[in-house]
């Protein structure tokens, strides 16, 4: 007879037909290694009977739902420091206009009500105003930032994958362990 790994459940409550239990118990007597599965599943199912019932806790917070406040800081800071770094070379290298004296005036201007709709940046034309040496250092920089911005959104994506299959795992695991408990229960009410 092969190994009972999966008949264990059925040999300890005597659930096989009669030749089963035969093939079984000849074979446990020849396997230390299913005589010890045999054992800690009895050893186990004693526990269980003996254990009090009790509630499950009504929130179970698992390792990779803590927040992680340090690593979020840490994680944008990096590219961040490099926009700024960015905006820094841009306001600096950019041509200045003369600056044009105006006349004061006694009469308030009215102010518009209404706010101007945020404008898109135009890296290209800001590109084209600086000087030949300027524009290859700022596309390098620009390169560099979303190539850092690439990396993290890919880090972010193998976490999130990570957390979903972790996450998956430990629901059929715990579809798993309640169905045994189940099975468990149904059976020492049966016995009693």
């Amino acid at each position: 007879m092969t190994h009972i790994n999966d008949k264990i459940a059925e040999f300890v409550f005597e659930e096989l037909s009669k030749q089963d239990m035969a093939e079984a118990k000849s074979h446990l007597a020849e396997c230390s290694a299913c005589r010890e599965q045999v054992e800690q599943f009895r050893s186990t199912y004693a526990m269980l009977k003996t254990s009090p019932d009790l509630d499950p806790p009504r929130r179970t917070v698992f390792e990779f739902e803590k927040p992680a406040a340090a690593s979020w800081i840490w994680r944008w800071l990096g590219p961040m420091a490099a926009s700024a770094a960015v905006a820094l070379a841009i306001v600096s290298f950019v041509p200045r206009q003369p600056q044009i004296v105006e006349r004061v005036i006694d009469q308030p201007v009215p102010r518009a009500t209404t706010q101007a709709a945020t404008q898109p940046v135009d890296y290209q034309r800001i590109i084209n105003e600086l000087r030949p040496a300027e524009q290859a250092w700022l596309e390098t920089e620009l390169k560099k930032r979303d190539a850092a911005h690439t990396a993290q959104l890919q880090s972010v994506r193998a976490d999130v994958a990570s957390i979903y299959l972790e996450q998956q795992r430990l629901q059929r695991e715990t579809w798993e362990n309640g169905g045994s408990i189940q099975k468990l229960a149904a059976l020492t009410d049966t016995r009693k």
